[in-house]
């Protein structure tokens, strides 16, 4: 090696002698790796890994951001059921109104001449049963 000083680099079971370059690198490297993890453990950064269980792995905790939450699902049915229940309580034709142009997606155009009626009164119709229906929701 170089006159002078020898750098060694202590690798598992030996000593390693290198250049004084590598010998600097290596040890910037180390310290670099130091100030990342204590920085980490002062502002509370954890790994994933750190949650890994002999059962789960802790990166099958990340929650999937796309999913919906357990309550939205809750309400989402709890609002169904609801609607359910009050289409129910409707009359026949407002039932069939409302299953032509929300299930079926009929034009109203389309469903006023099935009746034989002119567009307009299925659109006042319509307007009737969405606010009997909006008033059973409420209750």
């Amino acid at each position: 090696m170089a006159e002078g000083k020898n750098y060694y680099i202590k690798v598992p079971g030996a000593l390693v002698e290198v250049t004084e370059e590598v010998y600097l690198t290596y040890y910037r490297m180390r310290r670099r790796c130091s100030a990342v993890q204590e920085k980490d453990t002062y502002n509370g950064v954890t790994s994933y890994d750190a949650l890994d269980t002999k059962d789960i792995l802790g990166v099958d905790n990340i929650p999937d951001s796309k999913s919906p939450s357990v309550e939205d699902s809750v309400m989402g049915n709890l609002l169904r059921e609801k609607l359910q229940f009050c289409l129910s309580q409707l009359t026949l034709p407002e039932q069939f109104l409302i299953h032509a142009l929300f299930y079926e997606q009929k034009t109203e155009r389309e469903y006023a001449k099935t009746l034989g009626i002119s567009q307009n009164a299925v659109n006042k119709r319509r307007h009737k049963v969405l606010e009997k229906l909006r008033r059973l929701m409420e209750t």
